[in-house]
């Protein structure tokens, strides 16, 4: 059976590493911050592992069909998948990297910083968070949640979008509990994340990318590669925010009334 995910397939896997990776990293994120392209971008400078979404459902069955496992603990079964990844995803220099959402640490059956090893953290949060939640919308709605024609196809949309100011509404709480996840999350570890916003990757690739590296202490390659993701947003997007601008001048004074809905 073909993989979910594309990139998880053998031939994308680093050379085997062996014993505990010296740099290990978390990328924490939410849905629509821009993580899918900061992994790639750093994925691709070929210095810094591959930190993908390994603690979804579609890339835990894609590891499970390629190894199995030999224990139905599931503290176990997450310390075991974690290792078995760090050695085919972890670059030759000794950096391991994973991608996380908030709601991934919420049935996480052992503590993500002991599970690494009191890791790295790049925290990757959006400025605008009603773009983001028009973005979540809108992928939840199309299917479409990545794009970059090489890895992952250029797809049609499941369904045609539909504006629906309830399930922003929805999607911006949403969004806000993440974010209070993570602040918890760093505060009772008194971990410090080295922060970027995706406008500013957006604005300022190499800068952002840089610190990013500077952070993990990798040495940046002479020239950055870039991602290969293409940006989703477009004239959807821009009407629907001057929908939502609406609709929020328009029931400001239910507010709670609206979100009891989502």
């Amino acid at each position: 059976m073909p993989p979910f995910v594309r990139t998880n397939r053998e031939e994308f896997d680093f050379p085997d590493y062996a014993g505990l990776p010296p740099v290990r990293y978390v990328l924490a994120a939410a849905p629509r911050s821009g993580s899918n392209m900061l992994a790639r971008a750093l994925w691709h400078t070929g210095r810094a592992g591959f930190a993908d979404g390994y603690l979804t459902d579609t890339h835990v069955l894609d590891y499970f069909e390629r190894w199995g496992f030999d224990t139905t603990d599931p503290a176990e079964l997450v310390t075991g998948y974690l290792r078995r990844l760090m050695t085919c995803r972890t670059s030759p220099n000794g950096v391991f990297g994973i991608k996380v959402h908030g709601a991934h640490l919420i049935g996480l059956e052992a503590d993500l910083d002991d599970l690494l090893m009191s890791p790295r953290y790049i925290w990757l949060k959006r400025r605008d968070t009603v773009r983001q939640a028009i973005s979540f919308a809108l992928a939840r709605q199309t299917g479409v949640w990545i794009v970059d024609g090489v890895y992952v196809s250029i797809s049609r949309t499941t369904s045609e979008p539909r504006y629906d100011y309830t399930e922003i509404r929805g999607h911006l709480s949403w969004l806000e509990r993440e974010a209070r996840m993570w602040d918890d999350y760093f505060a009772s570890r008194s971990a410090v994340p080295h922060v970027l916003f995706y406008e500013d990757l957006i604005a300022d690739y190499g800068p952002a990318v840089h610190g990013c590296l500077r952070h993990l202490g990798v040495d940046s390659p002479e020239r950055l590669p870039e991602p290969g993701i293409q940006r989703q947003a477009g004239a959807t997007t821009e009407r629907w925010l001057e929908w939502f601008a609406r609709d929020s001048a328009r029931y400001a004074d239910a507010p709670a009334v609206m979100e009891s809905s989502s």
